[in-house]
């Protein structure tokens, strides 16, 4: 075996099939080009009302929480 390198600890990778990888591409492609048509002409207005909603009730959720960590405040305060 002739070394090209000087590093011991290299291996040689095993042999790669070019044509499998092809076949792989030709099989998914297809598949990507349609769901890309799909999810760019179809687009789910709902979804992005959803997303929308989910967000005003995280930041609904976020604020009532703060509200109570302010009153805990104010309590701790007067007691003290």
């Amino acid at each position: 075996m002739d070394k090209k390198t000087n590093f011991p600890d290299l291996e040689r990778l095993p042999s790669h099939n070019h044509f499998k990888h092809f076949l792989d591409w030709l099989v998914n492609k297809p598949r990507i080009i349609i769901e890309n048509y799909i999810r760019k002409n179809f687009s789910n207005e709902n979804l992005e009302l959803e997303v929308l909603k989910l967000n005003l009730e995280l930041k609904e959720y976020e604020l009532t929480v703060l509200k109570k960590e302010i009153q805990e405040l104010r309590n701790y305060s007067n007691l003290l």
